[in-house]
């Protein structure tokens, strides 16, 4: 209970700092997304894999995907893909469970850069070319004095559907091996 209490005078404060004009941190400012691909293309019928970098500021955390409390926000990632285009497997890593001055009870959470793995599958008719797949990432940053109003990292990923006789290469070994996806 007193956590609640806690970080709803934590939200209101963060609300009064920023209706009153004086500079605060934003959502935006404060946690970043990048895109790494498993491959350079793919294949009408087949899919690769994408690791989704979320990247948050030093002294910050945002909730994990399965938050220790049922009234904090989870952070989730939404997709609108063009037709054709899907995403399955979506995969959230587990949260670090910390203790924080403001919370009574310890809090399930991602800190520093955490990777959600994806699959995007292109349908067995999809005509070769580029296309794009908005991606937004949904979290609540917090540091020990103050929560943030929840927001929403935006990023595309860029996917490339190739002709059959051009086949895909691997990219980023480091994340995904060396060998392309089916």
């Amino acid at each position: 209970m007193v956590s609640r209490i806690v970080l709803a005078v934590s939200l209101t404060l963060a609300c009064i700092t920023a209706r009153s004009g004086e500079p605060g941190p934003q959502g935006s400012d404060i946690v970043t997304v990048a895109v790494k691909l498993s491959q350079d293309g793919l294949h009408g019928g087949s899919s690769l894999r994408a690791a989704l970098l979320v990247s948050i500021g030093k002294g910050w955390h945002i909730n994990s995907a399965s938050p220790s409390d049922e009234d904090l926000m989870p952070t989730s990632a939404s997709f609108d893909p063009p037709p054709g285009l899907g995403v399955t497997g979506v995969q959230y890593p587990p949260g670090d469970v910390k203790t924080f001055a403001f919370s009574e009870s310890p809090l399930d959470v991602y800190e520093g850069t955490v990777m959600m793995m994806l699959r995007i599958t292109a349908a067995p008719d999809m005509k070769p070319g580029a296309y794009t797949l908005p991606v937004d990432i949904s979290y609540q940053a917090c540091n020990n004095d103050v929560c943030l109003a929840p927001a929403t990292a935006h990023v595309t990923v860029p996917v490339q559907v190739l002709p059959k006789d051009v086949p895909p290469a691997p990219a980023n070994p480091g994340l995904f091996g060396g060998s392309t996806d089916r």
